[in-house]
């Protein structure tokens, strides 16, 4: 073959490959778009959870919420509903120790549910007929949790069992 045929495939197939090397690399600029956004959705989702499991265990660690829910006095609820927004006053009350301030939230709305008693048993080794006598009670708690910007939210239940004087678990 003479030099002159073979010239002009040397551009054809130069510019072919440069087209394959730019749709390469407009793919993989892609993919990696794609995956930071999952990844930040990923960790929207964790952080909202987070939340919400931090919300059941300040909720748990106060006498009141488990005080009106046996006393069914209401006294924290704002509504008649069974999903009260206490997760403002969860948060806003809540200060770590050695912190200065409550913690920065993702969540715009945490609803702490109010707990509820599933069923109880007496407790071993105390007379079954005694008014008096303890009781193994199991609690279902439930949080719903959601950031209304990412669209990251969650609803954890959380179950405990306490040991009650009987009556306690109505």
């Amino acid at each position: 073959m003479s030099r002159r045929t073979q010239s002009g495939m040397v551009l054809v197939v130069t510019l072919a490959m440069l087209v394959v090397i730019t749709l390469f690399v407009i793919s993989m600029i892609r993919l990696g778009n794609t995956n930071a956004a999952i990844v930040g959705n990923m960790q929207a989702q964790k952080s909202v959870e987070a939340e919400a499991q931090q919300a059941i265990e300040v909720a748990i660690s106060k006498y009141q919420f488990f005080d009106d829910a046996i006393q069914e006095t209401n006294t924290w609820a704002a509504t008649t509903t069974a999903w009260v927004n206490y997760g403002t006053t969860v948060w806003t009350n809540y200060t770590p120790a050695g912190a200065t301030a409550a913690p920065a939230t993702r969540s715009n709305s945490i609803q702490v549910y109010r707990p509820q008693c599933l069923y109880f048993q007496p407790t071993s080794g105390y007379s079954a007929l005694s008014g008096i006598a303890p009781q193994d009670t199991y609690w279902d708690i439930g949080v719903i949790a959601s950031d209304s910007t990412t669209g990251a939210s969650t609803e954890i239940h959380q179950g405990l069992e306490m040991r009650l004087p009987a009556g306690n678990c109505k």
